[in-house]
């Protein structure tokens, strides 16, 4: 998989599911796995719509990132 760059800065303050799967070229499925593994919780925002806070999104394409480069992940323990 290959994570693409994302500007934080430009990002939305939410992503429904599908919009995160095209922001981070990845599908559903790889999606649900992905924030199981790292522990990121789906969301509804105010008008009922599930998915993720820029937070979140963050978080995850952070993980992501380094998994891919094959780099420290973000669930280890940098104190080891």
């Amino acid at each position: 998989m290959v994570v693409p760059y994302i500007n934080y800065k430009e990002l939305n303050e939410f992503y429904t599911i599908p919009e995160l799967c095209r922001l981070l070229a990845i599908d559903k499925n790889t999606l649900k796995e992905k924030s199981e593994q790292y522990g990121i919780e789906v969301r509804r925002n105010e008008i009922g719509d599930c998915g993720f806070v820029k937070y979140d999104v963050r978080k995850l394409h952070i993980a992501l990132y380094y998994e891919d480069r094959g780099g420290r992940k973000a669930s280890e323990n940098p104190w080891a």
